[in-house]
């Protein structure tokens, strides 16, 4: 008994591992596309056989039932002559050679009056009964294998146009499959070599984007995702980074500022006391990078109000104008009288503020730059633009510019930007931008007039 159901689990574990194994092999994509088109083409040729032998069957029977009449015909109107001038026996002694294997007759008694035949393999095909004047019954038989075979030899060209048939639907089938599935195989494998290597998502590309067909969208969408895939993947680390800066960082030097103006005051020479301001600058900034690292990967559901932007952009351009070191760039602020945008004012000064910052590293130090905002309503929204003649940017600057982290600047760490983006996103805005080399930088940016024309992400109504 042991042995017995020792065998039945080895069996039981043989059809599954193969079950499995067939179940992987067919569900191969070009397996699925496969093998149904292979048998629909086996169904209709099988179908299309089946009619052509039942045709023949059908056919080759009804021209042995046509034969069968002739011959019960002559028959009985040869008997129906002779009955006046001879007797039955007679007859009988005539027509006992009577179509030899092919007709038997018997008389009204059931008796046979052919000669015996082989009749055990052959299959009767037309019966004559009570047609002449003796009641003899006539019997037409066929042998079931001539039968077969003389329709098998007339279905010779059918059976052949069906195998050629099958073979070409088998090769159109395997062709067809391999080549609908081509680029998606070689979409597949470069995803697995991205989950592999999980290196620069930039670098990969699918050879099915110049398909013009549903698979070369589906190729240009991916490729799309491939080249936002390193942003995606920096917001994530800022955001995990930011929240433990924000918590392990920002109390501890607030205590360390303090602690470094209070020793400023108590300092003697002027040497001390520089320091402490370098000191102070440097707190400042890594206070300000702590902040744009929580500002770039945190939405929030912030307030929003009916902000005069005639007010809020006038105020920034004259703290900027008064501001020591500014005096390279002349400022210009043109705004439509009353107008105004429902936005955060705070996310507002910010984005505003990146902007401005921007602007004045970019352009020249000599005093010819110029820095210009432009605000009014069109369409529906309200649009402020913030330009400068600087240096411009390159296509390929201009394509990535947005992205956190990516900075041609030394100083910077590029992420004023994509705060820009976040936040006016987070307030229901657009962003656009457009740069040449030597060209200067505009970035417009679109924000709803009304409350019930803002419906941003973020947007907090």
């Amino acid at each position: 008994m042991r042995a017995i159901a020792g065998m039945g689990r080895r069996m039981s574990g043989f059809w599954k591992a193969w079950g499995e194994r067939f179940l992987a092999w067919y569900c191969q994509i070009e397996n699925e596309i496969m093998i149904p088109f292979l048998l629909v083409g086996i169904l209709v040729i099988g179908a299309f056989g089946a009619i052509s032998y039942y045709g023949g069957y059908t056919m080759q029977r009804d021209n042995q039932r046509t034969a069968a009449r002739t011959l019960f015909y002559e028959a009985n109107r040869d008997l129906q002559y002779l009955s006046a001038y001879l007797e039955e026996e007679v007859l009988a002694e005539k027509y006992r050679e009577f179509q030899p294997g092919r007709v038997r007759i018997t008389d009204r008694n059931g008796n046979e009056i052919t000669r015996d035949g082989d009749w055990e393999k052959k299959t009767v095909v037309a019966v004559s009964i009570g047609e002449n004047p003796f009641g003899w019954k006539f019997e037409y038989l066929t042998d079931r294998e001539v039968f077969l075979t003389d329709l098998l030899e007339k279905q010779n060209y059918t059976v052949v146009g069906a195998i050629a048939s099958l073979i070409l639907i088998s090769q159109a089938s395997i062709f067809i499959a391999h080549s609908m599935t081509r680029p998606i195989r070689r979409m597949s494998r470069t995803c697995r070599e991205i989950d592999r290597n999980k290196g620069s998502y930039r670098s990969y590309a699918f050879e099915a984007v110049s398909r013009r067909d549903e698979i070369g969208q589906l190729a240009q969408t991916f490729e799309g995702l491939l080249k936002n895939m390193d942003n995606y993947t920096k917001m994530e680390y800022t955001s995990r980074m930011s929240a433990a800066l924000a918590h392990e960082i920002k109390n501890p030097i607030a205590g360390i500022r303090s602690g470094i103006q209070l020793l400023k005051g108590r300092a003697q020479r002027d040497g001390d006391r520089m320091l402490c301001d370098s000191m102070i600058h440097e707190i400042d900034r890594v206070t300000t990078l702590i902040m744009n690292l929580f500002s770039l990967s945190v939405r929030r559901d912030s307030p929003k109000a009916d902000v005069s932007l005639a007010r809020v952009l006038g105020e920034l351009a004259l703290i900027y104008e008064r501001e020591p070191g500014n005096g390279k760039a002349a400022f210009e602020v043109t705004v439509s009288e009353g107008l105004h945008a429902w936005i955060n004012e705070n996310e507002f000064r910010q984005i505003a503020h990146n902007l401005l910052s921007n602007s004045l590293k970019a352009v020249a130090p000599d005093g010819s730059g110029r820095i210009w905002i432009l605000a009014k309503e069109e369409n529906g929204r309200a649009d402020v633009c913030f330009g400068d003649n600087g240096r411009g940017m390159t296509p390929e600057e201009l394509a990535r510019a947005m992205e956190p982290f990516y900075t041609r600047s030394i100083n910077g760490i590029g992420l004023g930007l994509a705060i820009v983006k976040n936040l006016t996103e987070q307030n229901g805005g657009t962003m656009e931008m457009e740069s040449a080399p030597g060209g200067g930088t505009q970035v417009t940016l679109r924000f709803p007039l009304r409350k019930e024309d803002g419906h941003g992400t973020g947007a907090d109504y």
